[in-house]
Protein backbone atom coordinates (compact mmCIF):
# COMPACT_ATOMS: atom_id res chain seq x y z
CA UNK A 1 0.00 0.00 0.00
CA UNK A 2 2.95 2.31 0.54
CA UNK A 3 4.77 2.08 -2.69
CA UNK A 4 0.76 3.28 -4.26
CA UNK A 5 1.20 6.52 -2.54
CA UNK A 6 5.01 6.82 -3.00
CA UNK A 7 4.63 8.80 -5.87
CA UNK A 8 2.71 11.71 -4.19
CA UNK A 9 6.42 12.60 -2.60
CA UNK A 10 7.53 13.49 -5.97
CA UNK A 11 5.90 16.73 -7.52
CA UNK A 12 4.86 14.63 -10.78
CA UNK A 13 2.84 12.96 -8.94
CA UNK A 14 1.17 15.43 -6.62
CA UNK A 15 0.67 18.11 -9.61
CA UNK A 16 -1.41 15.17 -11.48
CA UNK A 17 -3.50 14.77 -8.18
CA UNK A 18 -4.58 18.57 -8.32
CA UNK A 19 -4.90 18.21 -11.94
CA UNK A 20 -7.33 15.54 -11.52
CA UNK A 21 -8.98 17.60 -8.45
CA UNK A 22 -9.45 20.14 -10.99
CA UNK A 23 -11.41 17.80 -13.52
CA UNK A 24 -13.51 16.12 -11.06
CA UNK A 25 -14.50 19.98 -9.74
CA UNK A 26 -15.13 21.38 -13.66
CA UNK A 27 -17.40 18.26 -14.39
CA UNK A 28 -19.36 19.08 -10.90
CA UNK A 29 -19.58 22.28 -12.09
CA UNK A 30 -20.39 21.13 -15.24
CA UNK A 31 -18.03 23.42 -17.21
CA UNK A 32 -17.11 20.47 -20.29
CA UNK A 33 -14.59 22.83 -22.05
CA UNK A 34 -12.53 23.44 -19.18
CA UNK A 35 -12.84 19.95 -17.97
CA UNK A 36 -11.90 18.59 -21.14
CA UNK A 37 -8.62 21.08 -21.97
CA UNK A 38 -7.52 19.84 -18.60
CA UNK A 39 -7.98 16.31 -18.94
CA UNK A 40 -6.16 15.84 -21.53
CA UNK A 41 -2.46 16.47 -20.11
CA UNK A 42 -4.15 14.75 -16.82
CA UNK A 43 -4.97 11.56 -18.88
CA UNK A 44 -1.50 11.94 -21.26
CA UNK A 45 0.36 12.01 -17.75
CA UNK A 46 -1.74 8.97 -16.58
CA UNK A 47 -0.78 7.24 -19.46
CA UNK A 48 2.63 7.78 -19.71
CA UNK A 49 3.70 7.70 -16.24
CA UNK A 50 1.49 5.15 -14.95
CA UNK A 51 1.07 2.42 -17.14
CA UNK A 52 4.09 -0.10 -18.18
CA UNK A 53 3.83 1.77 -21.58
CA UNK A 54 6.86 3.75 -21.75
CA UNK A 55 9.09 0.62 -20.36
CA UNK A 56 7.61 -1.63 -22.98
CA UNK A 57 8.35 1.30 -25.78
CA UNK A 58 11.83 1.63 -24.30
CA UNK A 59 12.10 -2.51 -23.86
CA UNK A 60 11.14 -3.31 -27.49
CA UNK A 61 14.18 -0.62 -28.69
CA UNK A 62 16.97 -2.42 -26.88
CA UNK A 63 15.76 -5.96 -27.98
CA UNK A 64 17.85 -6.48 -30.59
CA UNK A 65 20.92 -5.84 -28.68
CA UNK A 66 20.70 -8.05 -25.93
CA UNK A 67 21.49 -11.22 -28.30
CA UNK A 68 24.39 -8.97 -30.02
CA UNK A 69 25.78 -8.58 -26.70
CA UNK A 70 25.45 -11.92 -25.74
CA UNK A 71 27.06 -13.03 -29.12
CA UNK A 72 29.91 -10.89 -28.65
CA UNK A 73 30.70 -11.87 -25.07
CA UNK A 74 30.50 -15.94 -26.13
CA UNK A 75 31.21 -16.32 -29.63
CA UNK A 76 33.93 -13.81 -30.14
CA UNK A 77 36.96 -15.67 -29.97
CA UNK A 78 39.87 -13.73 -32.13
CA UNK A 79 40.82 -10.18 -30.28
CA UNK A 80 39.59 -7.42 -32.25
CA UNK A 81 42.20 -4.31 -32.46
CA UNK A 82 40.25 -2.18 -30.19
CA UNK A 83 37.53 -1.39 -27.97
CA UNK A 84 35.91 2.13 -28.38
CA UNK A 85 33.77 3.37 -24.68
CA UNK A 86 31.88 6.03 -26.12
CA UNK A 87 31.16 8.91 -23.67
CA UNK A 88 28.57 9.38 -21.09
CA UNK A 89 27.81 7.59 -17.84
CA UNK A 90 30.40 10.45 -15.75
CA UNK A 91 30.58 14.17 -15.16
CA UNK A 92 33.24 16.46 -13.78
CA UNK A 93 33.48 16.82 -9.88
CA UNK A 94 36.79 18.54 -8.93
CA UNK A 95 36.09 17.04 -4.89
CA UNK A 96 35.66 13.55 -5.94
CA UNK A 97 39.07 11.66 -5.49
CA UNK A 98 39.68 11.02 -9.24
CA UNK A 99 38.40 14.64 -10.07
CA UNK A 100 34.85 12.87 -11.98
CA UNK A 101 31.94 11.07 -10.79
CA UNK A 102 29.74 8.07 -12.47
CA UNK A 103 25.88 8.58 -13.40
CA UNK A 104 23.36 7.15 -15.73
CA UNK A 105 25.44 4.72 -18.05
CA UNK A 106 28.94 4.21 -16.44
CA UNK A 107 27.95 0.60 -16.89
CA UNK A 108 29.43 1.52 -20.22
CA UNK A 109 32.79 1.80 -18.77
CA UNK A 110 32.31 -1.20 -16.59
CA UNK A 111 31.53 -2.78 -19.84
CA UNK A 112 34.93 -1.77 -21.73
CA UNK A 113 36.83 -2.76 -18.74
CA UNK A 114 35.83 -6.03 -18.31
CA UNK A 115 36.07 -6.57 -22.50
CA UNK A 116 40.06 -5.37 -21.75
CA UNK A 117 40.05 -7.55 -19.20
CA UNK A 118 38.95 -10.47 -21.20
CA UNK A 119 41.60 -9.63 -23.92
CA UNK A 120 38.92 -8.74 -26.39
CA UNK A 121 41.16 -5.86 -27.64
CA UNK A 122 44.18 -4.45 -27.18
CA UNK A 123 43.56 -0.93 -27.56
CA UNK A 124 41.26 0.68 -25.20
CA UNK A 125 39.37 4.14 -26.41
CA UNK A 126 37.49 6.39 -24.45
CA UNK A 127 34.98 8.47 -26.10
CA UNK A 128 34.88 12.40 -25.82
CA UNK A 129 33.73 14.97 -23.46
CA UNK A 130 33.91 18.50 -22.59
CA UNK A 131 36.37 20.54 -21.31
CA UNK A 132 37.01 20.60 -17.67
CA UNK A 133 35.53 23.94 -15.73
CA UNK A 134 38.25 26.52 -16.40
CA UNK A 135 40.94 24.42 -18.00
CA UNK A 136 41.35 22.49 -21.38
CA UNK A 137 41.19 19.02 -20.01
CA UNK A 138 38.36 17.13 -21.28
CA UNK A 139 36.54 14.92 -18.32
CA UNK A 140 37.39 11.78 -20.45
CA UNK A 141 41.54 12.07 -19.61
CA UNK A 142 40.47 11.58 -16.06
CA UNK A 143 38.82 8.86 -16.62
CA UNK A 144 41.69 7.30 -18.78
CA UNK A 145 43.64 8.25 -15.42
CA UNK A 146 41.51 6.39 -13.55
CA UNK A 147 41.48 3.36 -15.99
CA UNK A 148 45.18 3.31 -16.55
CA UNK A 149 45.82 3.62 -12.23
CA UNK A 150 43.93 -0.25 -12.46
CA UNK A 151 46.57 -2.17 -14.48
CA UNK A 152 44.58 -3.83 -16.79
CA UNK A 153 47.89 -5.55 -18.69
CA UNK A 154 48.47 -5.59 -22.11
CA UNK A 155 45.87 -2.42 -23.04
CA UNK A 156 46.70 0.83 -24.38
CA UNK A 157 44.45 3.24 -23.26
CA UNK A 158 43.53 6.58 -24.99
CA UNK A 159 41.11 9.06 -25.58
CA UNK A 160 38.89 11.33 -28.36
CA UNK A 161 39.78 14.40 -26.69
CA UNK A 162 37.26 17.33 -27.14
CA UNK A 163 33.61 16.00 -28.77
CA UNK A 164 29.96 17.30 -27.98
CA UNK A 165 28.55 14.56 -29.43
CA UNK A 166 28.49 11.29 -31.03
CA UNK A 167 28.94 12.89 -34.31
CA UNK A 168 32.26 14.34 -33.49
CA UNK A 169 33.40 11.22 -31.56
CA UNK A 170 33.33 9.08 -35.16
CA UNK A 171 35.13 12.09 -37.01
CA UNK A 172 37.87 11.78 -34.04
CA UNK A 173 37.79 8.09 -34.09
CA UNK A 174 38.04 7.52 -38.18
CA UNK A 175 41.60 9.00 -38.61
CA UNK A 176 43.01 6.90 -35.31
CA UNK A 177 40.97 3.83 -36.78
CA UNK A 178 42.86 4.29 -40.25
CA UNK A 179 46.62 5.55 -38.73
CA UNK A 180 46.44 2.16 -36.40
CA UNK A 181 45.12 0.16 -39.65
CA UNK A 182 42.50 -1.10 -37.26
CA UNK A 183 40.57 -3.62 -39.24
CA UNK A 184 37.80 -4.57 -36.40
CA UNK A 185 36.46 -2.22 -33.43
CA UNK A 186 33.94 -3.05 -30.59
CA UNK A 187 31.66 -0.42 -30.58
CA UNK A 188 30.32 -0.08 -26.39
CA UNK A 189 27.23 2.27 -25.65
CA UNK A 190 23.87 2.13 -24.17
CA UNK A 191 21.63 -0.27 -25.90
CA UNK A 192 19.09 2.69 -26.63
CA UNK A 193 22.23 4.85 -27.80
CA UNK A 194 23.17 2.05 -29.96
CA UNK A 195 21.25 2.32 -33.37
CA UNK A 196 22.05 6.01 -34.32
CA UNK A 197 25.70 5.31 -33.26
CA UNK A 198 26.08 2.20 -35.72
CA UNK A 199 24.48 4.26 -38.61
CA UNK A 200 27.03 7.07 -37.43
CA UNK A 201 29.90 5.15 -37.48
CA UNK A 202 29.47 3.10 -40.66
CA UNK A 203 28.30 6.13 -42.54
CA UNK A 204 31.90 7.06 -42.07
CA UNK A 205 32.57 3.58 -43.54
CA UNK A 206 33.92 2.19 -40.25
CA UNK A 207 33.44 -1.35 -39.34
CA UNK A 208 31.85 -1.49 -35.93
CA UNK A 209 30.37 -4.21 -33.74
CA UNK A 210 27.76 -3.59 -31.32
CA UNK A 211 28.40 -4.12 -27.69
CA UNK A 212 25.69 -3.12 -25.87
CA UNK A 213 24.94 -2.05 -22.02
CA UNK A 214 23.13 0.18 -19.63
CA UNK A 215 19.85 -1.58 -20.62
CA UNK A 216 16.75 0.61 -18.76
CA UNK A 217 13.76 -1.78 -19.47
CA UNK A 218 14.69 -5.07 -21.21
CA UNK A 219 15.89 -7.53 -18.95
CA UNK A 220 15.00 -5.23 -16.14
CA UNK A 221 12.18 -5.51 -13.74
CA UNK A 222 8.59 -4.42 -14.73
CA UNK A 223 6.94 -2.08 -13.45
CA UNK A 224 3.26 -2.50 -11.94
CA UNK A 225 0.64 -0.26 -12.40
CA UNK A 226 0.27 2.74 -10.41
CA UNK A 227 -2.62 5.39 -10.61
CA UNK A 228 -0.06 8.16 -9.26
CA UNK A 229 2.13 8.69 -12.46
CA UNK A 230 5.85 8.22 -11.42
CA UNK A 231 8.57 9.95 -12.52
CA UNK A 232 10.71 6.88 -13.38
CA UNK A 233 8.86 6.73 -16.20
CA UNK A 234 9.10 9.89 -17.06
CA UNK A 235 13.15 9.34 -17.51
CA UNK A 236 12.49 6.85 -19.57
CA UNK A 237 10.17 8.30 -22.28
CA UNK A 238 12.91 11.14 -21.76
CA UNK A 239 15.38 8.85 -22.95
CA UNK A 240 13.22 7.38 -25.64
CA UNK A 241 12.32 10.95 -27.60
CA UNK A 242 15.64 11.87 -27.12
CA UNK A 243 17.16 8.88 -28.99
CA UNK A 244 14.30 9.64 -31.77
CA UNK A 245 14.07 13.27 -32.24
CA UNK A 246 17.84 12.41 -32.37
CA UNK A 247 17.83 10.25 -35.09
CA UNK A 248 15.48 12.58 -36.79
CA UNK A 249 18.13 15.57 -36.63
CA UNK A 250 20.83 13.48 -37.61
CA UNK A 251 19.11 11.89 -40.61
CA UNK A 252 18.59 15.93 -41.85
CA UNK A 253 21.51 16.61 -41.45
CA UNK A 254 23.05 13.88 -43.34
CA UNK A 255 25.12 12.43 -40.47
CA UNK A 256 23.47 9.36 -40.91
Amino acid sequence: MKSIFLPLTEPLGLIWLFMLIGVGFHLWRRQWRSAAWLGIPTALLFVLGSTPLVHALVANAERPYASALRSQTSALRSPSSAILVLGGGYYPSEHDLYGFALGSGASRILTGLELAKEGRATNLVLGGSVPLPGTDEVTSAKVQNWVTSLGVRGITVTNLGLCRNTFEEALAFKPLMQSNQWTSVLLVTSALHMPRSIALFRKQGLAVEPVACDFHAYGTPKPGFCIFPSYANFELWALYTHEKIGWLVYKLRGWI
